[in-house]
């Protein structure tokens, strides 16, 4: 017989009076074998079981309808194939599934669109919709090769009583990591489909956990069943491992907790006909708006108005109109339209504000976005676009033949203590694209490093090994790093913390003084050096008494410095992390300068000296403006030294 404690069930065996050849005594060793082994293993019995196969369920009775927003129907993952080709991957069926699936074993009856009619109306809703998603590679190329991949994905869930009160609401990300391959063959990236599906998995446990572990929820059952056949006292259920609670606002409260105004939230994105991120004249743009009543109380005459920089707006209406909003209720409308006429390429603005006829009505701030646009497609133009991801075309600028580049990301780590640091390993990806595209380095001559592949020994071998193999005297290397480094407290000496590394011992970091080393060995005659890494003086040392960084270690006699080193931060700190650029602060201006910003005299050539000018002074100002602090680059050797490696071009922009 079956007997069920809250979440857990378990089986007990009933052992009737028996002699030695009795059928009473066979079926007690069956019953008793059984016990054993589910006891041994619980989650592999099939006594356990309760629905196709899922072991663990809250088989709440209540009928409830999944009803799944057009962002899980229609949910996509972007990313760019081996041949860098942008790429869209399917996830909307496998997201349906896994719901439908996991979100069944928490009540007794569930029906999904196109399930047809429950035998009874239902006792409530689950609304579920997909918000954040992201898919990263890491320099994935053609070639036999084995790479990490990240895929991110959040969504925000409510459980709705058929009185319109919100039970229950939050929202929920999960990650998974895995590894994709690629071939000589093809382009194809293979392997997304197992991350794509750790990372559904986790997101539907996630949501069945919440859902049937939530109070109200719980006690509506508790009251469909009769308070005889009570399902206990329910506890607030954490989510899974690798699935992050998010916060939920503070106005989204349970029905009997009213209180206070109504508060508004919405969120929007702007589609671009081509999706190469950049508007042009007579394409067609849609926005893309969700509006949400958080509140309590209802809110009416909902609209947004659309402003910004008249080539932009010019044929978008002035508002858009969303309507009523109930508690808890969430619409989404979309406005396209026609770019008007654009006469030159620039930056613009678009505007969206929200605003409510009804009292009382908390209003968020309004959305500004930052778009490029130009006159035509078909024009041959660098746009300088907020998007400095948007790589220029190869064989556009320096044709470098004999030059060398690496480029290395490292922001995860395997010893857990030390902190990540964000968009490391995509600057990396995005630099190394640079020193092809912009630098002209031949791809063949570009190697890349990201997190787990930065092992110490990867460093080393990259340094002491394949680049002095590579290097030509007439041609420039360009190394970068992105990550963490520590300064030795006595003599200001600094050591990049690989993959591998910890801040806690020397022994496993990888000095810049054995980078030069061999750069010194080898017979590179210029090298520019790019370091965005958040300094910390070694353990124990009092910031204040330790040494400063020191960057040009041991070099040749002044005035024939073969290295030049470009460093986000002079002393002491953490870089910051630019969220509008998706790349770090100092990181995202050493992609501006490149791509021609730093062109001070407008030869049309972006030298090395000139990208420390431009980037020195742009860091400062955005961190003072945008964190209320400094943050201070540094180039070794400074100018007026009269250093042959400062006029070292690394871009051409005309």
């Amino acid at each position: 017989m079956h007997i069920r404690f809250g979440y857990k069930q378990f089986i007990v065996c009933a052992f009737a009076p028996f002699t030695a050849s009795s059928p009473s005594m066979r079926f007690s060793h069956v019953c008793l074998a059984l016990c054993l082994a589910c006891v041994a293993g619980l989650t592999g019995c099939n006594l356990f079981s309760k629905r196709d196969g899922v072991t663990s369920g809250y088989w709440l009775p209540l009928a409830a309808r999944l009803r799944l927003d057009s962002s899980m129907t229609n949910a996509v993952l972007d990313y760019q194939d081996a041949c860098g080709q942008p790429k869209t991957f399917q996830i909307s069926a496998q997201l349906k599934e896994a719901l439908t699936r996991r979100v069944g074993t928490v009540f007794e009856r569930l029906q999904t669109d196109g399930s047809g009619p429950l035998a009874k109306p239902p006792d409530g809703y689950v609304d579920v919709a997909l918000g954040f998603k992201e898919m990263e590679l890491f320099g994935v190329r053609k070639g036999k090769r084995t790479y990490p991949a990240t895929i991110s994905l959040g969504t925000d869930f409510s459980f709705i009583d058929t009185n319109g009160a919100v039970l229950h609401q939050k929202k929920l990300q999960a990650v998974a990591k895995g590894d994709v391959e690629t071939d000589n063959d093809s382009c194809d990236v293979r392997g997304l489909e197992k991350v794509a599906e750790d990372a559904i998995a986790k997101l539907a446990e996630g949501v069945a956990v919440q859902l049937g572990g939530a109070t109200k929820i719980r006690e509506l059952a508790q009251a469909a069943k009769g308070a005889s056949r009570s399902t206990g006292t329910a506890i607030e259920a954490a989510p899974p491992p690798s699935v992050q609670a998010l916060p939920a606002s503070p106005t989204a409260r349970s029905v009997e907790e009213s209180s206070g105004p109504t508060k508004l939230s919405f969120r929007a994105i702007i589609r671009d006909e081509n999706r190469n991120q950049v508007l042009e004249q007579q394409e067609t743009v849609a926005i893309e708006i969700e509006v949400k009543n958080e509140g309590q109380s209802s809110a009416k005459g909902v609209t947004v108005s659309i402003s910004g920089t008249p080539a932009v707006i010019a044929k978008f209406p002035d508002s858009v109109e969303i309507g009523d909003l109930q508690p808890g209720e969430i619409k989404r409308v979309t406005s396209s339209a026609t770019l008007a006429a654009i006469n030159d390429v620039e930056q613009a603005e678009l505007v969206l504000s929200l605003h409510a006829s009804s009292p009382s009505v908390q209003i968020p701030p309004a959305k500004k976005f930052l778009v490029a646009i130009r006159p035509d497609k078909g024009e041959e133009v660098e746009v300088l676009s907020v998007d400095v991801d948007q790589l220029p075309k190869a064989g556009k600028g320096l044709l470098q033949p004999k030059a060398v580049g690496v480029a290395i990301g490292v922001g995860s780590f395997r010893e857990e203590s030390v902190p990540r640091v964000k968009f490391a390993a995509r600057d990396a990806e995005i630099m190394a694209g640079y020193f092809k595209t912009v630098s002209g380095i031949p791809v063949n001559r570009v190697r890349l490093l990201v997190d787990r592949h930065a092992l110490k020994d990867d460093l080393a071998e990259v340094f002491e090994e394949w680049l002095p193999k590579q290097v030509d005297p007439s041609a420039p290397v360009l190394i970068y790093f992105s990550g963490r480094a520590i300064v030795d407290a006595t003599t200001g000496a600094v050591s990049l913390v690989p993959f591998d590394g910890t801040t806690s011992t020397a022994a496993r970091l990888y000095s810049l003084r054995r980078l030069q080393g061999a750069l010194t060995r080898s017979a590179a005659q210029r090298a520019i050096i790019i370091l965005e890494v958040s300094l910390e003086p070694s353990p124990g040392a009092d910031p204040g008494q330790s040494a400063a960084p020191v960057w040009d270690g041991a070099e040749s006699e002044p005035g024939k410095e073969r290295i030049l080193w470009l460093v986000g931060n002079r002393l002491h700190q953490e870089a910051h992390a630019y969220e509008q650029g998706r790349h770090g602060l100092f990181t995202y201006h050493v992609f501006k300068g490149l791509r021609g910003a730093a062109d001070v005299d407008h030869d049309g050539m972006v030298i090395a000296g000139e990208l420390c000018a431009y980037v020195g002074s742009q860091v400062q100002t955005v961190a003072k403006k945008e964190f209320g602090n400094a943050q201070e680059p540094v180039c070794v050797p400074s100018a007026g030294q009269g250093v042959p490696v400062r006029i070292l071009p690394l871009a051409k922009v005309k």
